[in-house]
């Protein structure tokens, strides 16, 4: 299923939209190491949100931008549902996760 970049971009704005409303979005850049961890979702050294904000949302874009293939598939709900406790995190971010879970989904 040919995925639509305008769709894919928008979708990633939504997300920023999210975590900014929800008041999970940093102003702050974790270090190089921790940016470049090898851990799935960079687990040992960022908190989910801080990867979705400073690894996940830039690679995808980064994707778009170079028109490199899309991941054929995401597993970020799942992710958000364990890490997201706050009411407001939950009813702002994990929908939006769900969408691209759903939008990716092959």
């Amino acid at each position: 299923m040919p995925r639509s970049l305008i769709e894919v971009e928008a979708l990633l704005q939504q997300l920023e939209h999210a975590l900014q409303h929800a008041g999970c979005w940093s102003a702050k850049s974790p270090t190089s190491e921790a940016l470049h961890s090898s851990a799935p979702f960079a687990c040992d050294h960022l908190r989910f949100e801080q990867w979705l904000q400073f690894i996940f949302i830039p690679k995808l874009r980064e994707h778009l931008t170079a028109n490199k293939p899309l991941p054929n598939a995401m597993g970020l709900h799942p992710m958000g549902e364990q890490c997201f406790s706050e009411p407001l995190s939950r009813a702002t971010v994990l929908p939006v996760l769900a969408q691209i879970d759903l939008f990716f989904k092959v």
